[in-house]
């Protein structure tokens, strides 16, 4: 490996975590890694800080449609020539944007893991961005647009951002608008790749069948000789003000669709781990609160649950689900109640154990895959600077007890007020007086 790689220790005075090696190139540009004994391929990821929140006004949906446009083409590649390349290394090269982070990614043979690198650092360096693409790219996303706003669950899905944190830009749309994709040209997507696209900006994460020492040289020899550009901007980290309001549509549609819910805590928030606790207790199984009173014994909603979410500065735990109209309030009283019931009354020991052992479960067997592992890796390196062993992360949601539930789950829904997205064929008085029953404390 190159002596001046800056070695990071991942805890003070320890051996690091989980065999996973930290470094980080003179440009800035961070790698982690994690050998896998048992694997036979390599997962990598390219991910680049910036998504949503990081577009300014008249830039909604930027984020996500640069990611797209990137595989159309480089200096060096027509995008047929990448489309062939990519099969060629097995298909399994992809990417997606989230409202923090984008994430270019790849899962090969080790011995492929040179050409795969080499295209992704291609894409997002030396992109063609031809006008013709872009807008033939546009019809693409106006189309996706479209497609979410004909699925009922999708619109009150992002919706519910708006009611919680209108404003603010995790308040967007990944997708961006109509109005706002129609204005792309050239000189936006450059402007924007320059600004974020840069090695300070970038961890590369990696793990599966390769030595550290091999995966590290490669990433050194694509991206070392990449440099961070004068005009970077500085990244705006206001965390969101909740301002809870409704977001109504009102279409006749044959059910009733409810997404609704509250602020939360950030990821580095200790008290995300017994928020993550009540999520499964409250709506994250087949033996949840909601599943079994709404569903099960009442037969009231075909889909119900819960998610518990966290970004960098701030995080929500939201509701969502679907029924007749004609039951939306007793539904919606239903699952008021349930909440109420939970820090009033609190949570039975075993009823706490299972949810943890669930919990558990999700975050173990997620790391059974080296995509999986590389996935962990590239958000915790953006969120905590290093990697979080797993034995952390269990030992946290093993201390939940049943006090912090009821603490939480007071703090949630008692302290918070209720922002919520309906959409289907009842008036806007009917949706007013939802929202209020939500807020009966």
């Amino acid at each position: 490996m190159n002596d001046f790689i800056k070695l990071l220790p991942v805890i003070k005075g320890e051996l690091p975590v989980e065999g996973i090696t930290l470094t980080c190139l003179p440009n800035h540009l961070r790698i982690a890694y994690q050998p896998v004994s048992w694997s036979h391929t390599v997962s990598a990821g390219v991910w680049i800080g910036v998504g949503t929140k990081d577009e300014e006004k008249g830039e909604e949906g930027i984020a996500h449609f640069l990611e797209h446009v990137l595989f159309k083409g480089t200096k060096r590649k027509t995008g047929r020539q990448i489309a062939k390349l990519i099969d060629a290394l097995g298909g399994n090269i992809d990417a997606f944007t989230e409202k923090e982070m984008t994430c270019f990614y790849m899962r090969v043979l080790p011995e492929h893991l040179p050409q795969g690198l080499a295209l992704l650092k291609e894409l997002i360096s030396e992109p063609l961005l031809r006008p013709k693409d872009i807008e033939v790219e546009k019809n693409i996303i106006l189309a996706e647009i479209q497609n979410l706003e004909d699925t009922p669950e999708e619109i009150v899905g992002e919706s519910f951002f708006e009611a919680l944190w209108d404003g603010h830009p995790l308040s967007r749309p990944i997708l961006g608008t109509k109005e706002s994709v129609q204005r792309f040209r050239r000189s936006y997507l450059l402007r924007f790749l320059r600004r974020h696209y840069v090695p300070e900006n970038i961890v590369v994460a990696g793990a599966g069948a390769m030595e550290p020492e091999r995966f590290i040289n490669l990433v050194v020899e694509y991206f070392d000789n990449w440099h961070n550009r004068q005009n970077t901007s500085k990244k705006d980290d206001t965390p969101p003000t909740p301002v809870p309001s409704l977001r109504f549509i009102q279409r006749r549609t044959e059910h009733f669709y409810f997404t609704f819910g509250v602020h939360s805590f950030p990821v580095t928030d200790p008290n995300h781990y017994p928020a993550s606790v009540v999520d499964i207790i409250v709506g994250g199984g087949a033996s949840s609160r909601l599943f079994m009173e709404v569903r099960e014994k009442r037969g009231l909603a075909y889909s119900i649950g819960s998610l518990s979410a966290a970004f960098k500065k701030a995080g929500f735990f939201a509701i969502g689900g679907s029924c007749f109209p004609s039951d939306s309030e007793k539904v919606i009283r239903l699952i008021a109640r349930e909440l109420k019931r939970l820090y009033r009354n609190g949570v039975r020991k075993e009823e706490l154990e299972r949810a943890k052992t669930q919990l558990k479960l999700s975050i173990i067997m997620a790391q059974e895959s080296v995509t999986g592992l590389m996935m962990r890796l590239g958000r915790q390196i953006h969120y905590f600077g290093k990697p979080i062993p797993i034995e952390e992360i269990i030992k946290g949601i093993d201390k939940v007890t049943v006090d912090d539930v009821v603490n939480i789950a007071g703090k949630l829904f008692k302290e918070n007020e209720f922002a919520a997205a309906f959409l289907g064929p009842i008036t806007d008085s009917d949706a007013e007086r939802l929202l209020s029953i939500l807020n009966e404390k």
